[in-house]
């Protein structure tokens, strides 16, 4: 440490400032840690919570109203067209490219490749949920009447948030209105999901409880910030 006018500066062995935690250069407080990681769990909980509920049929009747609501008369029509189209231009496939390029890019510029880490410690337990998820309500209960739920959660619903998710993470770490974004975009595709008949309502829900469940924890577990850290060696 230096000592300046009478007040103690922390420093550390190779002169930079301390790590940010207690704002004295003391590490963070336990208790702290752990909360932060409260609203994941939370999340998670209500994921498993209420696929158990999908899977119950105790909200079969929200997605048949819903589906009565979007479609009157149970006609094919023009709103129905358009969001087809919105979920065709939003498929996973359009978006891995974008978020390649994106990760690409960070991982070049910081000259790392904590950002593909990053990448792939978010969404392969996404997918994985996922595929499992779906596995298990399809050998479950294949009845398709009144609603089908053998596609529980929506792909299409989980990969657009974690997408646009891992991007706001990776180029915006500690950011607050950021997350409007992959939210956005999960009502559209959600709600596009649902006009166009492709998912229910319970499997979008359930898709945008499972991607907020992983970016909540990347966030808590600060993935973000570790990949923007970019080592740099310090001179003897």
């Amino acid at each position: 440490m230096t000592i300046k006018s009478g007040h103690v500066d922390h420093v550390t062995d190779a002169g930079l400032p301390p790590a940010a935690g207690s704002g004295d250069g003391r590490p963070p407080e336990p208790g702290r840690q752990y909360t932060r990681w409260i609203l994941t769990s939370g999340i998670a909980a209500s994921y498993v919570l209420f696929a158990v509920a999908v899977h119950l049929r105790l909200l079969d009747d929200l997605d048949i109203a819903v589906r009565h609501a979007a479609a009157p008369d149970d006609v094919w029509g023009p709103t129905q067209v358009r969001a087809a189209r919105v979920v065709t231009a939003l498929r996973p496939t359009h978006l891995a490219l974008p978020l390649l390029i994106i990760v690409a890019g960070l991982s070049v510029l910081r000259r790392s490749l904590r950002p593909f880490v990053v990448s792939a410690v978010v969404g392969v337990p996404v997918v994985v949920a996922t595929l499992g998820t779906k596995w298990a309500m399809a050998h479950s209960d294949p009845g398709t009447v009144p609603v089908g739920h053998g596609s529980f959660p929506s792909g299409h619903t989980v990969s657009a948030i974690t997408a646009v998710g891992v991007a706001v993470l990776l180029c915006r770490p500690g950011t607050r209105w950021g997350w409007a974004l992959p939210a956005a975009v999960g009502c559209v595709m959600g709600s596009a999901l649902v006009l166009a008949w492709v998912h229910p309502t319970t499997d979008v829900i359930g898709a945008a409880l499972l991607a907020a469940a992983a970016l909540s924890g990347a966030t808590a577990a600060k993935l973000g910030e570790w990949a923007n850290d970019v080592p740099k060696k310090v001179a003897d």
